[in-house]
């Protein structure tokens, strides 16, 4: 994951806010990145999905 693109997220995918409307549902993402540190890699350690259209994805981030 590439913290530039999650820092311009409404330039690179401007229909985030049909998917998150209010951005207290994206912003926790920054804080775990911020956390993390610059050289951090995501890992996808759950994913579910509920009434087709709500993902329950879970992500570690580590440090390099």
């Amino acid at each position: 994951m590439k913290y530039e693109d999650v820092k311009q997220f409404e330039e690179k995918a401007p229909n985030t806010k049909m998917a998150h409307p209010h951005p207290d549902h994206f912003h926790p993402l920054h804080v775990a990145l911020g956390a993390a540190g610059a050289g951090a890699k995501a890992e996808l350690i759950h994913h579910s999905w509920t009434h087709q259209t709500m993902s329950y994805a879970s992500y570690r981030f580590k440090s390099t």
